[in-house]
C-alpha cells in the first residue's frame, strides 16, 4: 500500500480509533477512558505528522519517551496488586495507533487498524475465559490470625490438604496483649478454576481457635 492522504484524515482516522480504545475502557469503569484515549492518539498523530512535515525523526521519538510517564500515572499499586497496568498499555497503544496514522500513507492505516482490532480483542477477553482457556490456576493470599499452637496449625495444613489444595505456610508475626496471645500466619495457596476462594476461608475460620481470615488474590489488574 502506497498511497498518502491528507494528514487531516490521518489525525481524524487517529482520533476514531483511539476513541474506540478509549470507549472500551470507559465501558470497563477504567480511570483513563474515552477522552484520554482520543486525545492521546490525536495528539501522537499530530505531533507525528508536524515530523513529517519538518522532515524531523526525532519527534516521534519524543513521543514514545513521553508517553510512558503518562501510562505510569496510570499505575496504581495497592498491596500485592497493581492496578492500572492493562489501561496504561492501552493508553500506550493508543499512541502507537496515532504515530502510524500520522504519517498519513497505506501502511500506516492498515497497521493502525489491525492494531486496534487486535487490541480490542485483547481487552474483550475477561481473566476467567482466559484462565479456563489455558488451564491456569490462581493464586491467593490467606492471612490466618489464630491462638498459638501446633495443634491449630497442622490442622489449617491437614484442611487444606484434604481440599486437595496446594499451599506454602509461614508465620508472619506474633502478638501479645493482657488478655491473650494470637499468631499469623500466611499461607500462599494454588486453586483451580473454578473453586470459590469464600468456601475455603469458611472452612479455616471454622476451626477452633481461629479469629480471623484474610484473602486475597495475587494478580495485575487493568
Amino acid at each position: 500500500m502506497d498511497f498518502t492522504f491528507s494528514p487531516l484524515l490521518g489525525i481524524a482516522g487517529a482520533a476514531v480509533l483511539g476513541g474506540i480504545l478509549g470507549l472500551q475502557r470507559q465501558a470497563a469503569q477504567k480511570a483513563a477512558g474515552f477522552r484520554t484515549h482520543l486525545i492521546v492518539a490525536t495528539a501522537a498523530a499530530a505531533f507525528t505528522a508536524m515530523g513529517a512535515h519538518l522532515h524531523d525523526t526525532r519527534i516521534p521519538s519524543y513521543i514514545v519517551v513521553g508517553i510512558g510517564f503518562l501510562g505510569a500515572g496510570a499505575i496504581i499499586r495497592q498491596g500485592n496488586t497493581a492496578h492500572g497496568l492493562t489501561t496504561a498499555a492501552s493508553i500506550w497503544m493508543s499512541a502507537a495507533i496515532g504515530l502510524l496514522l500520522g504519517y498519513s500513507n497505506g501502511f500506516g492505516l492498515a497497521a493502525g487498524l489491525v492494531a486496534t482490532a487486535i487490541t480490542l480483542g485483547a481487552l474483550s477477553i475477561s481473566d476467567d475465559v482466559l484462565m479456563r482457556a489455558f488451564h491456569m490456576r490462581r493464586k491467593v493470599a490467606l492471612l490466618v490470625t489464630c491462638t498459638p499452637g501446633t495443634q491449630l496449625m497442622q490442622a489449617i495444613d491437614e484442611l487444606l490438604r484434604s481440599e486437595k489444595i496446594a499451599f506454602e505456610s509461614e508465620m508472619v508475626s506474633i502478638t501479645a496483649d493482657a488478655e491473650s496471645d494470637c499468631v499469623e500466619l500466611r499461607y500462599s495457596v494454588v486453586l483451580e478454576m473454578g473453586r470459590r476462594l469464600s468456601a475455603v476461608a469458611e472452612h479455616i475460620s471454622a476451626l477452633s481457635g481461629v479469629r480471623r481470615v484474610e484473602a486475597s488474590e495475587q494478580f495485575f489488574a487493568g
